[in-house]
């Protein structure tokens, strides 16, 4: 499922409406319509202060201009030398908080994506906490002697030991380190020449409407792990897995009723922390 994408394009430092033609500058003010020379004075369109940093475009959004301390979210290792970075776009309909909560908590994996990457043990035998650092929620999960992934990749069909750091960084950033090595060699701690699979990645759920949701997301391996036909097949793969969860979450949110009386288990500390945080934050925001 594609991003959706402007009608228009850049011309030179100006974007060009695909309509009519009327090309606007960076402060917003048509400068060019090619069906006359006289620009009406009201022809303008709001400007937002954009800058790119690591393979994404940052917008503000924001009433106010930003403060010398309002930085965009860093992620450096998709700007890292020795690793690749490989970018996806999606759109989503649902709220973007149903997404974030598919990412803290992965032991869905081998329900909803038992057809791509899914594999038995993840629910059943990890050991989870869940950690707070200021307004940080962080999910650690262990799971030992399961079945392998990617085995088309890393040629390795043995058990393996598998670990998933998520961590959420208010408001809408999930930061995973997922991996698994051969089993008995030491998990997360194995020497590199034992680890199958080591990957950071950052997922972006910004919000475009209570129901509707722009999914982004980066994924980062060091350069010599494996060739370029194991990354685009694992990049493929992947495109799959997310897809899989878009239609997921969609169904969620097609089926959600806020007076519907909700249950909690043992897995939704990670949830349940990161909507305490976001509830917070939004309040102390709106006052």
């Amino acid at each position: 499922m594609k991003s959706s994408a402007s009608l228009g394009e850049v011309v030179g430092d100006n974007i060009q409406c695909g309509y009519h033609g009327l090309t606007f500058d960076q402060d917003g003010a048509c400068i060019r319509v090619p069906s006359q020379k006289m620009i009406p004075p009201d022809a303008c369109v709001r400007p937002y202060p954009v800058e790119e940093k690591q393979g994404f475009v940052h917008v503000w959004a924001s009433d106010r201009q930003p403060a010398a301390g309002d930085q965009p979210f860093d992620f450096p290792f998709a700007a890292m030398e020795g690793l690749n970075a490989r970018y996806a776009a999606l759109n989503g309909k649902f709220d973007y908080r149903l997404l974030i909560d598919n990412l803290m908590d992965l032991t869905h994996l081998g329900f909803t994506h038992k057809n791509t990457i899914g594999t038995g043990g993840v629910a059943e035998s990890g050991k989870a906490k869940t950690d707070r650092e200021g307004d940080r929620v962080i999910v650690t999960r262990e799971m030992e002697n399961i079945a392998p992934t990617h085995v088309e990749v890393t040629g390795y069909s043995g058990n393996v030991d598998h670990w998933q750091i998520i961590e959420f960084i208010p408001p809408c950033f999930i930061s995973l380190q997922v991996g698994n090595a051969k089993h008995g060699t030491g998990g997360f701690n194995a020497d590199d020449k034992d680890k199958l699979i080591n990957r950071r990645t950052l997922h972006i759920a910004t919000p475009e409407t209570d129901t509707t949701t722009h999914y982004f997301w980066v994924s980062t391996y060091p350069s010599d792990a494996m060739t370029p036909e194991q990354e685009q097949t694992i990049y493929d793969r992947t495109l799959e897995v997310l897809d899989e969860d878009v239609r997921m979450i969609e169904g969620q949110q097609t089926r959600y009723d806020p007076d519907f009386a909700m249950i909690d288990i043992s897995e939704d500390a990670g949830q349940l922390a990161m909507r305490a945080t976001l509830e917070r934050l939004i309040a102390e925001e709106h006052a």
